[in-house]
């Protein structure tokens, strides 16, 4: 999923967008927050009656697990990466492949700061204040992505880890994919609160 899909996830928490003063709590509702067009800032009618909030998207319950499961995975994050990791090639100091850090590190402290730039982005294009203090951040989007990326480089084929050949495997890097995923999915319904204004 993009970092346009957690930052609409995000907004979907806020109560100053649509629909107002609802929060997404079931797996449903939160791959529809993430999955469809952002959240757009609450208009109050001139009369003063409540905007009426609009039904989560009807999914199956296969698809909704999927979407919630892929939703923290920023793809352009880890498309960079791969980027990067062939563009460096094979430095090695020493004989160890310190080329395959080098971007490692550097997408682990970019990954949450884009999650952040881009719910910042959008708030910003509403016309709303910039998040700048960490209890207006989207912390759970930026944890849950820092956490996709770093299981989903583990299971990637010239992922850094490889070169601890005794105890890495490919099979256990499927596993961690497995578990960051599904714990993702089961935790994510319980991170849904509303973010500060």
């Amino acid at each position: 999923m993009s970092i346009n899909a957690l930052s609409n996830a995000a907004l979907a928490r806020r109560t100053d967008f649509e629909p107002a003063n609802t929060v997404p709590a079931t797996l449903s509702e939160i791959a529809a927050a993430a999955a469809g067009t952002p959240p757009r800032p609450v208009r109050t009618p001139p009369d003063g009656a409540a905007a009426p909030v609009p039904s989560p998207a009807s999914a199956t319950p296969t698809n909704t697990a999927l979407q919630t499961l892929t939703t923290y995975l920023p793809t352009e994050i880890l498309t960079l990466y791969v980027a990067a990791v062939a563009a460096i090639g094979p430095w090695t100091v020493n004989g160890q492949p310190v080329g395959r850090w080098a971007p490692f590190f550097a997408f682990l402290v970019a990954t949450p700061i884009l999650v952040w730039v881009a719910f910042a982005t959008k708030l910003r294009a509403v016309g709303k204040p910039l998040p700048a203090s960490p209890q207006r951040w989207p912390l759970w989007e930026m944890i849950a992505a820092t956490l996709a990326y770093v299981a989903w480089t583990f299971a990637l084929p010239n992922t850094p880890f490889s070169q601890f050949t005794n105890w890495y495997s490919s099979g256990l890097a499927s596993f961690l994919v497995l578990i960051v995923s599904s714990g993702l999915g089961i935790v994510a319904p319980l991170m849904q609160r509303p973010l500060t204004l």
